[in-house]
């Protein structure tokens, strides 16, 4: 077997399944890293995360954040904080480099947004939703905040209400959505590659 493991690790002196002793067979370089997407000072993008019930998928939505450029993150109801070792293990120092603050009622945060001018899609299907690649491909607000809801319930109900779009991701086959932390990935690096694209062109 194969596996990965620090050069400083003493787990990666025996086998993980057998126990035996191992042999390093390969070295790895550091990550390459690409060049970032052109950005802009004048575009935001917040995460609103409302009554997210895994740990891992709050430091997977942060991880994603990170990557496609969400400047702050709102985590509300019981969604986990920052400090929860599963988030840690997932977010890869996410949890430090995307700025974070608490809210116990989603609702009162979303309002606070909305009265700064932010525009807020929420992550739902809903009879009221458009489909992400269209709405991607029309205007996207200089500031706005994206909401995704719990794992079962979806998002709060009054939360869908005080939401300027429901936004919906195409579903291929049997399932009816996806992942919470893989649905706020997608979205959040669609709107930034189409603000980026839009930035590109007309440069």
């Amino acid at each position: 077997m194969r596996f990965p493991c620090p050069i400083d690790d003493t787990r990666g002196l025996t086998c993980p399944l057998c126990e035996a002793p191992t042999i390093s067979g390969a070295t790895y370089d550091p990550p390459f890293v690409a060049a970032a997407c052109p950005g802009g000072d004048e575009v935001e993008t917040i995460g609103v995360l409302d009554n997210i019930r895994s740990a891992m998928n709050v430091g997977t939505m942060l991880r994603a954040g990170d990557g496609a450029n969400v400047s702050r993150m709102h985590l509300c109801g019981l969604t986990a904080w920052i400090d929860n070792p599963k988030v840690i293990k997932t977010a890869l120092g996410a949890e430090q480099s995307v700025s974070c603050s608490r809210s116990l009622d989603g609702t009162k945060c979303v309002a606070e947004l909305a009265s700064t001018g932010v525009e807020i899609w929420a992550i739902e299907s809903t009879p009221q939703s458009t489909l992400l690649d269209e709405v991607v491909a029309g205007p996207i607000p200089a500031r706005l905040a994206l909401i995704v809801g719990n794992e079962v319930a979806g998002v709060d109900p009054q939360l869908l209400e005080m939401a300027d779009r429901h936004v919906h991701l195409a579903m291929a086959g049997t399932k009816t959505s996806l992942n919470v932390g893989v649905a706020f990935g997608i979205a959040s690096y669609a709107v930034r590659t189409a603000r980026s694209h839009r930035q590109a062109n007309s440069t």
